[in-house]
């Protein structure tokens, strides 16, 4: 099974002890959605920054492959996390005034 760096962001980071990037492991052929499960196995206090009540990936989280946020790339959430070299990046929702 591979592993796969994901680098963390402000309070993501901050749940995971301060830590920049994470060893994630996730079966052959993982997506997005597998990856995230599987953080949340390893990580489970970033559970209520994540996901929503209804266990569904929070649309303001953002993971971004090659700099690229899922939301936009053709498989979305399905799209395939384990082709070698990818970097992975995931921001918490941001607010503001």
């Amino acid at each position: 099974m591979p592993k796969l760096t994901v680098r963390l962001y402000a309070t993501l980071r901050d749940l995971v002890g301060g830590r920049k990037a994470i060893e994630v492991e996730v079966p052959d052929g993982a997506t997005v959605e597998d990856l995230v499960q599987a953080l949340l196995e390893q990580y489970p206090e970033l559970k209520p920054q994540i996901l929503r009540q209804d266990g569904s990936l929070e649309p303001s989280v953002h993971v971004f492959l090659n700099g690229r946020d899922y939301h936009y790339l053709p498989d979305g959430i399905r799209t395939v996390v384990t082709t070698p070299g990818l970097e992975i990046d995931i921001f918490p929702p941001v607010g503001g005034g």
